[in-house]
């Protein structure tokens, strides 16, 4: 279980610093959308987004990032019980 919180650590910690890296330029998609005139109109809206700033963003990985292994964890847990 201690490799486990480790990883989890190097993860927060590499989510952390490669963040400010991420380009805030729009994808391929979003791209040809914008020069095709088109616009975004999604069918669902998520409850949480990115945030604004590096914080929020940071904030908002490390939630995804736990509750990723959260469930991960939960579902290897019933498989390995039942």
């Amino acid at each position: 279980m201690r490799t486990v919180f480790k990883g989890l650590i190097v993860i927060a910690v590499v989510l952390a610093l490669v963040l400010p890296l991420a380009s805030s330029n729009p994808d391929g998609l979003e791209a040809t959308m914008e020069k095709v005139g088109l616009e975004e109109n999604p069918v669902y809206h998520a409850p949480l987004d990115y945030g604004e700033t590096w914080g929020q963003s940071v904030v908002m990985g490390l939630l995804g990032i736990a509750l990723a292994f959260g469930v991960g964890y939960g579902l290897a847990k019933l498989a390995k019980g039942a």
